[in-house]
Protein backbone atom coordinates (compact mmCIF):
# COMPACT_ATOMS: atom_id res chain seq x y z
CA UNK A 1 0.00 0.00 0.00
CA UNK A 2 1.01 3.66 -0.51
CA UNK A 3 1.30 4.45 2.96
CA UNK A 4 3.87 1.56 4.12
CA UNK A 5 6.53 2.41 1.65
CA UNK A 6 9.69 3.79 2.86
CA UNK A 7 13.43 2.46 3.38
CA UNK A 8 13.33 2.12 7.22
CA UNK A 9 14.82 -1.67 8.20
CA UNK A 10 11.62 -2.85 10.18
CA UNK A 11 11.76 -5.44 12.80
CA UNK A 12 8.14 -6.15 12.08
CA UNK A 13 7.52 -8.87 14.85
CA UNK A 14 7.25 -7.45 18.64
CA UNK A 15 6.67 -11.06 19.80
CA UNK A 16 7.45 -11.43 23.68
CA UNK A 17 10.41 -13.73 22.81
CA UNK A 18 12.06 -11.16 20.65
CA UNK A 19 12.37 -8.38 22.82
CA UNK A 20 15.50 -9.21 25.52
CA UNK A 21 15.43 -6.67 27.96
CA UNK A 22 18.26 -7.47 30.50
CA UNK A 23 19.37 -4.32 31.92
CA UNK A 24 19.36 -1.15 29.33
CA UNK A 25 18.55 -0.61 26.64
CA UNK A 26 16.09 -3.49 25.70
CA UNK A 27 17.29 -5.51 22.34
CA UNK A 28 15.24 -6.78 19.42
CA UNK A 29 16.20 -10.28 18.54
CA UNK A 30 14.88 -12.85 15.98
CA UNK A 31 14.92 -11.35 12.58
CA UNK A 32 13.07 -13.28 10.82
CA UNK A 33 10.73 -10.74 9.15
CA UNK A 34 13.23 -7.81 8.57
CA UNK A 35 11.96 -5.54 5.78
CA UNK A 36 12.10 -2.22 4.89
CA UNK A 37 8.90 0.09 4.98
CA UNK A 38 7.73 3.60 6.49
CA UNK A 39 9.68 4.02 10.59
CA UNK A 40 5.72 4.45 12.02
CA UNK A 41 5.52 1.10 11.78
CA UNK A 42 7.44 -0.57 14.20
CA UNK A 43 5.97 1.58 16.53
CA UNK A 44 2.75 0.35 15.83
CA UNK A 45 2.84 -3.28 15.82
CA UNK A 46 4.73 -2.15 19.30
CA UNK A 47 1.59 -0.62 20.58
CA UNK A 48 -0.48 -3.88 19.56
CA UNK A 49 1.69 -5.87 21.67
CA UNK A 50 1.65 -3.35 24.33
CA UNK A 51 -1.78 -3.87 24.35
CA UNK A 52 -0.99 -7.97 24.28
CA UNK A 53 0.82 -6.82 27.68
CA UNK A 54 -2.48 -5.61 29.28
CA UNK A 55 -1.76 -1.71 28.59
CA UNK A 56 -5.06 0.45 27.34
CA UNK A 57 -5.04 1.12 24.00
CA UNK A 58 -4.78 4.60 24.78
CA UNK A 59 -1.42 4.21 26.25
CA UNK A 60 -0.52 1.88 23.68
CA UNK A 61 -0.63 4.53 21.03
CA UNK A 62 0.55 7.39 23.59
CA UNK A 63 3.56 5.28 23.59
CA UNK A 64 4.05 4.86 19.59
CA UNK A 65 3.67 9.02 19.99
CA UNK A 66 6.79 9.57 21.24
CA UNK A 67 8.52 8.01 18.08
CA UNK A 68 8.93 10.99 15.50
CA UNK A 69 7.86 9.03 13.06
CA UNK A 70 4.78 8.29 14.29
CA UNK A 71 4.36 12.11 15.16
CA UNK A 72 4.51 12.25 11.83
CA UNK A 73 2.81 9.68 10.33
CA UNK A 74 -0.23 11.14 8.08
CA UNK A 75 -3.44 10.30 9.69
CA UNK A 76 -4.98 8.15 7.02
CA UNK A 77 -1.65 6.13 7.08
CA UNK A 78 -2.26 5.44 10.70
CA UNK A 79 -5.70 4.52 10.54
CA UNK A 80 -4.95 2.32 6.99
CA UNK A 81 -2.21 0.36 9.43
CA UNK A 82 -4.72 0.13 11.77
CA UNK A 83 -7.30 -1.63 9.39
CA UNK A 84 -4.99 -3.76 7.72
CA UNK A 85 -3.25 -5.22 11.42
CA UNK A 86 -7.02 -5.93 11.96
CA UNK A 87 -7.58 -7.48 9.51
CA UNK A 88 -4.47 -9.81 9.43
CA UNK A 89 -4.91 -10.63 13.00
CA UNK A 90 -9.04 -11.79 11.99
CA UNK A 91 -7.46 -14.14 9.41
CA UNK A 92 -5.14 -15.33 11.71
CA UNK A 93 -7.70 -15.87 14.54
CA UNK A 94 -9.91 -17.49 11.89
CA UNK A 95 -7.55 -19.84 10.57
CA UNK A 96 -6.02 -21.10 14.16
CA UNK A 97 -9.00 -20.26 16.82
CA UNK A 98 -6.45 -20.47 19.49
CA UNK A 99 -6.99 -18.32 22.58
CA UNK A 100 -4.03 -15.66 21.98
CA UNK A 101 -5.07 -15.24 18.43
CA UNK A 102 -8.59 -14.66 18.92
CA UNK A 103 -7.20 -12.03 21.89
CA UNK A 104 -4.53 -9.98 19.41
CA UNK A 105 -7.56 -10.40 16.58
CA UNK A 106 -9.59 -8.60 19.29
CA UNK A 107 -6.63 -5.63 20.40
CA UNK A 108 -5.97 -5.40 16.76
CA UNK A 109 -9.57 -4.25 16.19
CA UNK A 110 -9.57 -1.78 19.07
CA UNK A 111 -6.41 -0.58 18.28
CA UNK A 112 -7.79 0.20 14.55
CA UNK A 113 -11.21 1.82 15.83
CA UNK A 114 -9.04 4.30 17.98
CA UNK A 115 -6.60 5.02 14.87
CA UNK A 116 -9.25 5.60 12.34
CA UNK A 117 -10.90 8.02 15.02
CA UNK A 118 -7.76 9.95 14.79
Amino acid sequence: MQYFGGGTLLHADFAPDNVLIVGEPARLVDWAWPTRGAAWIDPGALALRLMDAGHPVEAAVAFAGRFPSWQEAAPEALATFGAATAALWRENAEKDGTLWKRGMAKRAATLAYVLAKG
